[in-house]
């Protein structure tokens, strides 16, 4: 994919969670607005903004940064409703295993949890994780869980991992690989039905 191609869809809800990879995520974002997207809103959870600023994401973004689930912004009333409502689709990038587990859970006890739960368009998983993490039987289970209910999660590739500078899978996979994944979600929501209205 090329950033010649067209504009897919209006708005794109990226959530960030706490991994190291979500350094990368500024850069995404602008790729993504320049190709997939009109409006990218972006949720990132508390450790996340650790790793990176805010006001990194905010700049690439053009749009304000959602931390709180309980904040009131402009037209942003109830948050994890709101930021939703009107998403073609909802990309978690990085996930990592926590996100991973509540997602698969039904839990929401942050905005990104929660914001998951209220989502009614396709949500994309796109794991980063040390490999051991990566391979636990419980992170697959909660993979194939996800997966089962409609979700769709992204393979990891294979990277350097942080821990002990070994190759292992989990790491997240080359752009390229991530935008033919998303493109993919949203001509799919576009195609119609097939099915034979009244």
């Amino acid at each position: 994919m090329t950033t010649k191609d067209p504009i897919l869809c209006d708005k794109i809800l990226v959530g960030i969670s706490g991994s190291p990879a979500c350094l990368s995520m500024p850069q995404y974002i602008l790729l993504m607005r320049r190709s997939l997207a009109r409006r990218i809103d972006v949720i990132m959870t508390r450790t996340a903004t650790r790793f990176l600023p805010g006001y990194a994401v905010e700049l690439h973004a053009g749009r304000q940064v959602h931390t709180d689930l309980h904040e009131m912004v402009d037209d942003v009333r109830v948050p994890h409703l709101d930021l939703a409502a009107d998403a073609d689709m909802f990309l978690v990038m990085p996930a990592t295993a926590n996100v991973l587990g509540k997602a698969a859970a039904g839990i929401g006890d942050d905005l990104l949890s929660t914001a998951i739960l209220g989502c009614t368009a396709p949500v994309v998983f796109v794991p980063a994780m040390n490999a051991a993490m990566w391979e636990n039987p419980v992170v697959q289970r909660n993979v194939d869980a996800l997966r089962e209910v409609g979700h769709c999660v992204v393979n990891p590739g294979i990277g350097v991992q942080l821990a002990d500078r070994a190759e292992g899978r989990g790491a997240m996979p080359p752009l390229e690989m991530i935008l033919d994944e998303l493109m993919g979600v949203l001509k799919a929501r576009r195609e119609p039905s097939g099915l034979d209205e009244d």
